[in-house]
């Protein structure tokens, strides 16, 4: 029974001696009211910021054309710049003169200067496409890429434009096949004259200009329509122009057999039977040749369009995206820096005697000192994650319990990396300068503004050794997908915080009974 109560008095003398840490470190820390404001209110007035500042809108190219003189692509230049792609555009004019052009880009008085092929139908008659090349003065990758891809949907609307003009002409020369329609019917109605009156020097005479007409109409009709008889066997449907070409080769081959000279010597009856079945096909033909010509040559020319939809529960804005990262990283430094501070403000303030001195073990100081900070960035976590969620209306789909298991997962792992910073640091500007060093790294290697994916396999090794790479990730999964945590990475972070805490142990041990 005494060995009992002495178990207990134990207990409760380590509970005192680890609240004794805890109130201490928290004294410290609240009474630096400018310090705790500004955690709490720094990192939401940073995102605040961000969020009013950041511009989804595509920057605006002040663009400069070099045009050779007398070029006929300049017309559709400056269809393109009036188009709605020319929305990215500010058109600072044609030039024929390279030289201004370069000197007007390097002064930075332009921001992009397209040069167009001097002789296009000469790259086209050597089966070369012609380039539009485009020069900047970019040292921005980003931006470089930009221009790249204005640059491709550039050359892809010009060539929207050529093909759309050739439609518009094989429209116009729809006109001519619908002429050419009327005169075989009017040959196709003579010959039907022929067979009444039993002229057959008329019938043959008709029937040879009703072929000549639908040769003529076949021809025509096959070279025009080319174009547009393949975007509709691209779609996947039964091409409208292969029907119409198919129907006339039957009305040609019904000529052909079926008004023959013997179709004369057959009857009267039989002969204006087939006349008038040619004279239905015609019109058929004359009716799709109408449909034609209405289509919309924009539409024949671009039949597909892309539409981009998502499978989220909410539209995520490019400042939702940052947010999952951006606490991370705040909460991270925070405790990797007041952690980092710590064990070093003991040892320069001579309070590492007194604890030697005092009864409390490492393990003891540890707990305690592990607790306050945690309690304590716990609440920075709660206020800040507040006022993100209701001041700046950041979707939060997942569920809190998860949300919460990260959070003191990352800040767990912070400590354990800030203690050992402090357990190394001989001063507290070696201190904060390891924690700049981490958090330099967290903000390249963590995914906060570049996927992980684009990393070299080996600087995965960095990116996961750092807390904030799995805050990152399972954050925005918890805030912005709705999903649980991926399993294997939350208990990595655990393990993780969990051996940094032995090996701080280990070593404050050491430090406590060697130093």
């Amino acid at each position: 029974m005494e060995k009992l109560k002495d178990f207990f008095i134990a207990i409760w003398q380590t509970w005192l001696r680890i609240f004794a840490f805890i109130s201490k470190e928290m004294r410290l820390i609240l009474h630096q009211p400018r310090l705790v404001f500004s955690l709490i209110l720094g990192p939401f007035l940073i995102l605040l910021v961000f969020g009013l500042g950041y511009k989804e809108s595509p920057r605006i190219l002040n663009t400069l054309f070099v045009v050779p003189d007398g070029s006929e692509i300049q017309q559709y230049i400056e269809d393109f710049v009036s188009d709605s792609l020319g929305a990215n555009l500010n058109f600072a004019g044609i030039t024929d003169d390279v030289e201004e052009a370069d000197r007007q880009l390097r002064q930075r008085e332009v921001d992009l200067v397209v040069v167009t092929p001097p002789d296009p139908a000469a790259d086209w008659a050597n089966d070369q496409p012609s380039t539009l090349s485009l020069y900047h003065y970019e040292i921005d990758p980003l931006e470089s890429q930009y221009i790249q891809v204005l640059g491709q949907q550039s050359a892809e609307e010009i060539n929207r434009q050529v093909l759309e003009e050739a439609i518009a002409e094989s429209q116009r020369e729809a006109a001519t096949w619908q002429d050419d329609v009327q005169s075989a019917k009017a040959n196709a109605d003579a010959l039907k004259s022929a067979f009444a009156a039993g002229d057959e020097q008329e019938a043959q005479s008709s029937a040879a200009e009703l072929r000549q007409d639908l040769d003529l109409l076949a021809i025509g009709m096959g070279s025009g329509l080319a174009i547009v008889r393949g975007l509709e066997q691209a779609g996947g449907r039964s091409s409208s122009i292969e029907t119409m070409l198919e129907e006339l080769q039957a009305v040609r081959t019904r000529v052909d057999e079926d008004l023959s000279n013997s179709a004369l010597s057959s009857g009267l009856s039989e002969g204006e039977q087939k006349v008038n079945e040619v004279n239905d096909s015609l019109n058929e033909v004359n009716e799709m040749l109408a449909a034609y010509r209405d289509m919309d040559p924009a539409v024949l020319v671009a039949p597909f369009r892309s539409e981009t939809l998502t499978i989220t529960q909410v539209r995520i804005e490019p400042m939702h995206f940052y947010v999952p990262g951006v606490i991370a990283l705040l909460l991270q430094h925070l405790a990797i820096t007041l952690a980092g501070l710590s064990i070093i403000r003991e040892k320069l303030g001579g309070a590492m005697e007194l604890i030697r001195a005092a009864p409390a073990s490492a393990l003891e100081v540890l707990i305690g000192k592990y607790s306050s900070y945690l309690i304590f960035t716990g609440l920075l976590a709660v206020v800040l994650t507040a006022l993100i969620i209701f001041g700046l209306r950041v979707p939060q789909l997942g569920l809190w319990v998860n949300y919460a298991l990260v959070i003191i997962g990352l800040l767990l792992a912070s400590l354990g990396i800030g203690f050992h910073i402090s357990l190394s640091a001989q001063s507290n500007s070696q201190a904060i300068q390891y924690a700049m060093l981490v958090l330099l790294a967290s903000i390249f290697f963590c995914g906060f503004f570049m996927p992980l994916y684009r990393l070299a396999p080996f600087v995965h090794i960095i990116s996961w050794l750092l807390p904030a790479t799995y805050g990152t990730v399972m954050l925005q999964e918890i805030m912005l997908r709705g999903l649980a945590p991926n399993a294997l990475l939350l208990t990595a972070l655990f393990a993780g915080a969990f051996l940094l805490f032995l090996l701080a142990w280990v070593r404050l041990r050491r430090q406590l009974i060697w130093d």
